[in-house]
């Protein structure tokens, strides 16, 4: 309990000072999450078939009520993310305290829960920090209290409860699989009973992966995660891609820490580019100790069991393009039990080499013993000290532009400029989602109203006008073509009944130059700009007229 509370006072201070986060505008890779959280359900199952990357239904359940409760801001979808970081730092510490002592629990939580590339994580409209703490509960309800009586008992409901709990992780069948596995496996006379207890959580997984999670796959057709995959590569490049990736998992900081994504901030960031070769000889050995020691106990060798099933099961589903394998921003989930391996072995270590008579400390007295504890303090330093290099450098971008950030404003903008008869349209294959979240959802303010149209006279005052309807938008790729692959005009695909008086043109800027044939074919078609709105790092609006004779 007083591990739990010290982690509870060391993560307040972080979670206060992250808040100001909350408040800042969705970016591209949060306001398309915010698009489908927010989709009537009526129309959600046919939108997630189109979606970037599958979203459990656990975490889409707890993001849409917080908007539902809070309003469709982004400090209220991005709250549940947030709060998930003091609720993993104590489920991490009772992880570890499992198997080692107080010290190491504490260092895994500010491994963790103070990592500059998790915090990034952390503080967006992502599930990861939320899938973490999924991962972690359903290893603790697994490993349940020590056996016998009536714990015994309960252990189908703990069983049942992780089935529940996973629900809000995508990774969770790589976790569940495995240690129902493990139990079957192990439970020698027991095997059918075993399987009993274990099959609601196995059934709800499966279903939910198969059925739910399946039906978002649209991404494994894409090229983003094409260096992640096994998938394409003869034996040799499979061969050096595995031992590539596992090397970047154990030198990260902490291991398994994503090293993939250019948005986040990365481990390192202030130091030297040589520690991680520092800390690597050091993390296999504390490793190496740790696997020792898991394998003599049974709840041991089922995190043991857990990591390496789980990283079997990614490689083969990396061999088919359906997960990344490596340390990715996907991953995260494993990054706790690589932890506590690592951790477990470095507490035996310096367990090894004090002895304790109260306090202080003395040493054994050997050079042996001294160096072992030099050992362990030195990585810790290296790791905390890389891990924790880049929380000032986030803290300094809080309110930095990325891509997309003034979607609000330019539907908003859009919203004042439309009139009766006109037509809007979005250009760009990447603008939909974002689109319809600012058009239609979003409660948000624009994040600078000085450089947007005037409000329509008429209006109500501290009042917008209506938000324009899907069936009002016309949305275009920059290479428009129809079901036969055949190109279209940009002009064929405003075709109405009723010619519109004007078109309102929102562009997205990072697809300006793809889109330019189809504006330039709409001066062809007896259309002229006219009025024109920027919006920096997302676009701009364009309203269209007809050319004067």
């Amino acid at each position: 309990m007083w591990t739990v509370a010290f982690v509870v006072a060391a993560l307040v201070g972080p979670v206060v000072l992250l808040s100001a986060y909350l408040r800042r505008p969705f970016w591209y890779d949060e306001i398309w999450r915010g698009h489908f959280v927010s989709e009537p359900v009526s129309s959600l199952w046919s939108e997630l078939s189109v979606a970037n990357t599958p979203s459990a239904l656990g975490w889409l359940g707890l993001v849409r009520l917080s908007g539902e409760v809070f309003g469709w801001h982004g400090w209220a979808l991005r709250l549940p993310g947030l709060l998930a970081v003091p609720a993993l730092g104590i489920a991490i510490a009772v992880l570890v305290r499992r198997f080692a002592g107080p010290v190491a629990a504490v260092a895994a939580v500010c491994l963790l829960c103070l990592n500059a590339t998790f915090l990034d994580l952390a503080s967006q409209l992502k599930p990861y920090a939320i899938e973490t703490l999924a991962v972690v509960a359903v290893v603790l309800l697994w490993l349940g209290p020590a056996p016998g009586g009536r714990e015994e008992r309960a252990r189908g409901m703990r069983r049942t409860a992780a089935g529940v709990v996973a629900l809000c992780a995508v990774p969770a069948v790589f976790v569940v699989l495995p240690l129902t596995a493990l139990d079957v496996l192990a439970g020698a006379g027991k095997r059918r009973r075993r399987l009993v207890e274990a099959l609601p959580a196995v059934c709800l997984v499966t279903a939910h992966t198969l059925v739910f999670l399946g039906h978002q796959s649209a991404q494994r057709g894409g090229v983003y995660w094409d260096t992640q995959f096994l998938a394409g590569r003869d034996p040799w490049e499979a061969l050096v891609f595995v031992a590539d990736q596992l090397w970047l998992t154990v030198t990260g900081s902490p291991p398994g820490i994503d090293r993939f994504d250019p948005s986040l901030l990365p481990v390192f960031v202030e130091l030297p580019h040589q520690l991680p070769w520092l800390l690597a000889p050091a993390t296999v050995g504390f490793g190496a100790v740790g696997v020792a020691a898991l394998l003599r106990r049974t709840d041991g060798r089922r995190v043991l069991g857990v990591v390496a099933g789980a990283e079997l099961l990614m490689l083969a589903a990396s061999a088919v393009r359906f997960w990344p394998f490596g340390p990715t921003r996907t991953n995260q989930f494993l990054v706790p039990l690589l932890l506590l391996v690592v951790l477990v072995g470095a507490d035996r270590v310096a367990r090894r080499a004090l002895r304790s008579d109260g306090l202080p400390f003395r040493f054994r007295g050997t050079a042996g013993a001294v160096s072992a504890v030099m050992a362990v303090v030195l990585t810790a330093g290296v790791a905390l000290a890389g891990g924790l290099s880049g929380d000032g450098l986030l803290w300094e971008r809080r309110d930095r532009l990325r891509g997309m950030d003034l979607t609000v404003d330019a539907a908003v903008a859009a919203r004042r400029l439309v009139r009766p008869g006109d037509v809007v349209v979005v250009g760009g294959r990447l603008a939909r989602p974002g689109w319809i979240y600012a058009m239609e959802v979003s409660d948000d303010a624009p994040r600078s109203p000085g450089g947007l149209p005037p409000v329509p006279a008429g209006t109500p005052a501290g009042r917008e006008p209506a938000r324009i309807p899907r069936a009002e938008t016309v949305f275009v790729p920059a290479d428009l073509r129809d079901d036969a692959g055949r190109p279209i005009p940009l002009a064929a695909a405003l075709a109405r009944p009723r010619k519109p008086e004007r078109l309102v043109v929102f562009i997205l800027d990072i697809e300006e130059r793809e889109m330019a044939a189809g504006l330039a074919a709409l001066r062809a078609d007896g259309w002229c700009a006219g009025e024109r709105w920027l919006f920096r790092l997302t676009g701009s609006v364009t309203v269209y007229g007809r050319c004067a004779a």
